[in-house]
């Protein structure tokens, strides 16, 4: 595997309404506009394809750095995200406005790398939770993208709800959409290999924050597209670690009804890319 230097762009995206739909601002941040991070690693000369990976919940996509150069190495070019309150991205941390919100979000993504390799096949790999925004945003925009890889995929998240309020917050306290609370992940569950789950604990921009409305949001990601294949038309890898903690070997079975090819990794976790690598 050859050592590739990734390039990173900021794209400038409309900040969202309560409802995850366009906001009204017209200028940065203040006015209306986020910084959204975007790290791409190029393959040599006219790629095969571009492949986009969608990260896991509370982590960023420069997480696939290693994985990014294998696909490089192989012909790919990759686009990595970070998800708005992940990574280098603007946002309140773990929050998300909405399904709506992600969607619009990968959807300037692609616009990007349409404009950069309009001729270039595109293919979008989800990661754990973002195997059920990956599926989700396939659903939705039929015809953008030519393949989808689920890897991990999360169909029972272990959320922590926010803390209840207390005092006489309990009465005059109205619950937020905004409320922190926790992605539920932990070193044990993220990884068999304790260094790769030493790693992640280490890495600065990964964090276990969930807010009320992005955990809702990701449920429904998850119970609309994740765990319901019908309409996926595309050609679909999913992979799997028999030892993943945070993953439901039983509930991909839809998808191999549905034609996609399912691959188990015999004593594997929920970091199948970092523990291969």
């Amino acid at each position: 595997m050859s050592k590739r230097e990734a390039v990173h762009t900021f794209l400038e995206l409309r900040e969202s309404d309560e409802h995850g739909e366009v906001g009204a601002g017209l200028s940065h941040k203040s006015e209306g506009l986020v910084l959204f991070h975007v790290a791409e690693v190029a393959a040599d000369g006219e790629p095969r394809g571009v492949v986009t990976i969608v990260h896991d919940a509370g982590e960023h996509g420069s997480r696939y750095q290693r994985l990014a150069e294998v696909l490089a190495d192989r012909g790919w070019a990759v686009a990595l995200p970070d998800l708005r309150g992940h990574g280098k991205s603007e946002g309140e941390r773990g929050h998300s406005a909405g399904l709506r919100e992600v969607m619009r979000d990968l959807d300037e993504v692609q616009n990007h790398l349409a404009y950069r390799l309009p001729d270039a096949p595109k293919v979008l790999l989800g990661v754990g939770l973002g195997a059920a925004f990956a599926a989700s945003y396939v659903e939705e925009g039929p015809g953008r993208i030519a393949a989808l890889a689920l890897v991990a995929p999360v169909f029972e998240p272990p959320f922590v709800e926010p803390a209840a309020k207390r005092g006489l917050s309990r009465f005059f306290g109205k619950e937020q959409p905004t409320d922190a609370g926790e992605t539920g992940y932990t070193a044990d569950s993220i990884s068999v290999d304790r260094d790769v789950a030493a790693a992640w604990s280490a890495d600065p921009l990964n964090h276990t924050t969930l807010t009320r409305r992005a955990a809702a949001e990701a449920r429904r990601a998850i119970a609309e597209h994740l765990a319901n294949a019908i309409r996926i038309d595309v050609p679909s890898l999913v992979l799997q670690g028999t030892h993943d903690a945070l993953g439901s070997p039983e509930r991909i079975e839809s998808w191999k009804q549905q034609g996609a090819k399912v691959v188990t990794f015999d004593g594997a976790g929920h970091s199948l890319f970092h523990e291969a690598c």
